[in-house]
């Protein structure tokens, strides 16, 4: 069993191409892969945002935006998760294109056809992202992301439950990275390996 815990900013470029590749990996493991897209919240990821979108880090109105909307959407993701992991991750990556790869604007009108592209169950929906319980759920992954010692998110832990207890941490996660771990613990599947002799460029997206 590999297990992944990806930590992201649901606000990253970076981190969106993570999770793909992760996504693109899990159809090539030989047996078990559970993976986790984890949201970090935390000033130092709000100052990396602000200056990879050349904003000003130093803006303190500016800093409580962008604070306040990725906690908004943070909730979002976590309260569509409690409809189920795939909804979950479905919601978030809709989510994500919009508002990093169309430039749209994050709104509750935008939030909702997402939600309800998904299918998620909207009432519940809107319930759940208002709740104690998915802050409660927030506070647990940033507690998850001190005990592992991830500050900046596109960090990813990787534990081999067959293998060993210990995590590997990947700061750089490249598909050519999490490609080389599979490979040298013996969890490609034959497809994989297939793949890999008649493509020599995988690692190229």
């Amino acid at each position: 069993m590999l297990e992944v815990y990806l930590f992201i900013n649901p606000l990253g470029s970076r981190c969106m191409k993570s999770e793909k590749y992760i996504l693109r990996l899990a159809d090539q493991i030989f047996g078990d892969i559970s993976y986790q897209f984890i949201p970090l919240l935390n000033p130092q990821m709000i100052d990396q945002h602000l200056k990879a979108t050349n904003q000003d880090c130093h803006n303190l109105e500016l800093r409580n935006e962008q604070f306040d909307l990725h906690y908004r959407i943070i909730l979002d993701y976590k309260a569509a998760l409690f409809q189920g992991k795939k909804k979950g991750r479905l919601f978030l990556l809709n989510l994500q294109n919009q508002l990093v790869e169309q430039g749209q604007p994050y709104s509750e009108r935008l939030v909702m056809e997402i939600a309800k592209h998904v299918r998620l169950d909207l009432e519940m929906f809107k319930e759940d992202r208002q709740s104690e319980l998915a802050r409660r759920a927030f506070q647990a992954d940033q507690r998850l992301a001190s005990e592992m010692n991830v500050a900046k998110p596109s960090t990813a832990i990787l534990y081999n439950a067959d293998v060993s207890e210990c995590g590997l941490m990947l700061t750089d996660v490249t598909y050519q990275a999490l490609y080389d771990i599979c490979e040298n613990n013996g969890l490609l599947a034959e497809k994989a390996l297939e793949q890999k002799k008649s493509t020599p460029n995988l690692h190229i997206l």
